[in-house]
């Protein structure tokens, strides 16, 4: 890999945690939680460029672990995925700290691009 872009997914599915491994994996470097505590033992221990967290998980939910993530990794740019999309779950979403909001069942293209879109951002003229 020509740089070292990171992605945490955090979903307590392990289908869909396989998949958008499998999906971004061949792009960025990539790993996985599937729960809000393991995903904060990782964001302690290193750094990540984007984090996908669903809304839905054992413990916490995803709106609390995106403001946990905010304050511990300012720098982490957050994507909830969410099988929810009326307006005040976006609304809830935003005001945690998300950067934008990814309905499932979602589009994989979407997905990629979505996290693409910070990629460039961050890492101008890579790739």
């Amino acid at each position: 890999m020509p740089d070292t872009f990171s992605v945490l997914i955090v979903d307590d599915e392990p289908t869909v945690r396989r998949l958008l491994t499998e999906i971004l994996s061949p792009l960025y470097q990539c790993l996985s939680a599937e729960s809000a505590g393991e995903a904060i033992r990782l964001i302690d221990s290193r750094v990540f460029n984007v984090a996908l967290v669903d809304i839905g998980l054992p413990g916490m939910t995803g709106l609390g672990l995106c403001q946990i993530i905010m304050k511990r990794s300012p720098k982490t740019v957050v994507i909830v995925v969410s099988g929810n999309s009326d307006d005040q779950s976006v609304a809830e979403a935003m005001k945690a700290g998300a950067a934008d909001y990814i309905k499932k069942p979602f589009d994989l293209s979407h997905v990629v691009t979505t996290v693409q879109r910070v990629h460039d951002t961050q890492m101008p003229g890579a790739a």
